[in-house]
């Protein structure tokens, strides 16, 4: 079954948190990177969420990692999380659309955190996707962000 429709808009997403900074107590805002990319599309591409928000606590986490299970057993780690698109949508479609990020993260050099993103108002991109996994970083929060997703940069790769 293929996902491909015209000029690079797919529904085959994946997405991969890289970085996070931000932090509230009461009122806050943070900075988050995430990678997506599309088999369909062919295309990889960089972005970041700027947010404002509620919540309490902070946290500055680095890349994703693997489970400890996923150490234990040797295996693979699969940091990629596939997204249940509403409609099909392209990088250029996600740049500059509104979105929403929900965190609730416990790490001390190396933790958990619950992430759900969206994106998109009119039409809805994807809505409540979860991110969660386990990550490097410091920090104890949670938060509900509003904000605006910014391409940095994409491949016309998938890989």
């Amino acid at each position: 079954m293929s996902y491909y429709t015209d000029h690079g808009t797919a529904c085959d997403w994946q997405a991969c948190g890289v970085a996070t900074i931000g932090g509230a107590e009461g009122l806050g805002g943070g900075v988050f990177f995430f990678e997506f990319r599309s088999k369909s599309a062919n295309c990889r591409g960089s972005f970041m969420f700027l947010a404002a928000g509620l919540g309490l606590g902070g946290d500055m986490g680095g890349g994703s990692g693997p489970s400890p299970g996923d150490v234990i057993h040797n295996r693979q780690p699969d940091l990629w999380t596939s997204l249940e698109c509403i409609n099909y949508f392209s990088a250029d479609d996600l740049d500059m659309s509104v979105g929403q990020l929900f965190l609730g993260t416990v790490t001390g050099a190396y933790g958990y955190s619950v992430v759900r993103i969206s994106a998109g108002l009119l039409p809805v991109l994807f809505r409540l996707q979860s991110c969660s996994g386990w990550s490097t970083g410091v920090g104890v929060g949670a938060a509900v962000f509003t904000g605006v997703w910014k391409q940095l940069g994409t491949s016309s790769v998938y890989y």
